[in-house]
């Protein structure tokens, strides 16, 4: 009966313990299989956390037009746009609110060397035309492909944006100061003024003697039947089927000492004749632009400058084939210049919300004459020598989003005087 009763002991103690072991392997098993589910939760928590957007400049593009250059690869897009109104206090014009712009980026990574960018433009609104007749348009502001090489030397080549002067290349709303650029940019530098071409790129890490950039490109030059006395705005052909008869260089050195102080140099060089000839006689037209411009930016402070001048070779035969005379001549020479100061005052207080963390209000002056010299037997007009003062704020809630307000004085030597005040919204994306 003994043996009997330790039999069965031994027997119900082998079967507890092989259950047991049974049970630690099913439990094993399963905390392997919650590991590996808990492992693919991380991942799937992990992929679906978007990094910020990193909005800075590259490659002498706009903080938004630089997205594509930091996506992996595939597709990026972004853009910008501004509304304004404008507000004149002084003279018969009427006040005027407007669409400006959108603007449209797409840009395409193939890999890290081949990168594909574009801008698409719409201004004012539509391309119909409003009651007072004048129509918006719907563009192509620039279109390359870049070649990254390395980072002394990359290749660009496509419908490019001039890098000439520091808003033509870098114009998002956020990045200026009052709701127009600066009038020097617009009416001697044709800001936003691009054209067809090709060239290198590239920046030199100087150590600690900071950084040198540069952009060459060739381009299809200027067309000399879109000099006026004016401006040189009609003077871009934006690649719209340009003649290429002549071509110009044009280059700009940006020199970076060390953060927040940045010396800038452009030039630009060429023939305009575009084959054009008067009385048997023909238009070659050399047209050189140069300017230098710093800016200096610490602890909210921000200090900008520029200067430009221009030379135009056969002016008296362009004026010949524009049948310009008296005192519409196209300038034989421009020059022009602005200084700037603004001082977020926001950075001194330092109040914790992050709606308080841009206030700055600005000062710009600018004084150009796109008549300074004139061929012999014409004459200048003193409208054409323009000064200009603008007082105005910028208020960014968040560093995308700009709200501005500005009043302007502007004289010419004409004694022609115009003061208005002007308000606008700005955004990137």
């Amino acid at each position: 009966m003994l043996f009997v009763f330790f039999l069965i002991f031994s027997l119900g103690g082998t079967q507890i313990s092989l259950a047991g072991t049974a049970s630690d392997e099913k439990i094993k098993k399963l905390e392997e299989q919650i590991k590996v589910l808990a492992d693919e939760i991380e991942a799937i928590k992990s992929a679906s956390v978007t990094e910020p957007t990193v909005y800075e400049t590259e490659f002498g593009l706009a903080p938004a037009a630089s997205k594509v250059y930091r996506v992996d690869q595939g597709i990026s897009f972004g853009g910008y746009g501004e509304v304004l109104i404008g507000n004149v206090k002084e003279g018969d014009a009427n006040d005027v609110v407007d669409t400006l712009r959108l603007v449209l980026y797409n840009g395409y990574k193939y890999n890290d060397h081949i990168i594909f960018n574009s801008e698409i433009e719409f201004e004012h609104g539509t391309t119909g035309s409003n009651k007072d007749g004048k129509a918006g348009s719907a563009s192509v502001e620039f279109a390359y492909v870049d070649f990254l090489i390395r980072d002394e030397l990359n290749l660009r080549g496509g419908l490019l944006l001039t890098p000439f002067g520091v808003v033509n290349e870098i114009h998002e709303p956020t990045t200026f100061y009052g709701v127009g650029r600066p009038e020097v940019e617009r009416r001697i530098i044709p800001s936003t003024w691009r054209e067809s071409g090709a060239g290198a790129h590239g920046t030199f890490d100087l150590g600690s003697g900071g950084e040198l950039s540069y952009r060459a490109y060739v381009m299809s030059s200027a067309d000399a039947r879109g000099f006026k006395a004016s401006d040189n705005r009609s003077l871009r052909i934006k690649g719209n089927r340009a003649r290429f008869e002549d071509m110009a260089f044009v280059g700009r050195l940006e020199y970076d000492p060390i953060p927040g102080i940045r010396i800038g140099g452009s030039m630009y060089y060429g023939n305009t004749g575009q084959g054009e000839e008067v009385n048997g006689q023909t238009i070659d037209g050399l047209f050189q632009m140069y300017s230098v411009d710093g800016q200096f930016q610490y602890a909210g402070l921000d200090l900008r400058a520029l200067a430009v001048w221009t030379s135009l070779d056969d002016a008296a035969l362009i004026n010949q084939l524009k049948e310009y005379e008296g005192n519409k001549s196209v300038g034989e020479e421009q020059s022009g210049w602005y200084v700037l100061g603004a001082y977020n005052i926001f950075s001194a207080l330092n109040s914790g919300s992050k709606y308080m963390e841009y206030l700055a209000p600005f000062f710009r002056y600018e004084q150009f004459d796109t008549q300074e010299k004139v061929p012999a037997g014409y004459g200048r007009d003193p409208a054409n020598d323009r000064t200009q003062y603008t007082i105005g704020i910028n208020y960014k809630p968040i560093p995308n989003v700009v709200v501005k307000a500005e009043y302007q004085n502007l004289d010419t030597a004409a004694g022609q005087a115009k003061d208005q005040y002007n308000f606008g919204i700005g955004y990137v994306f």
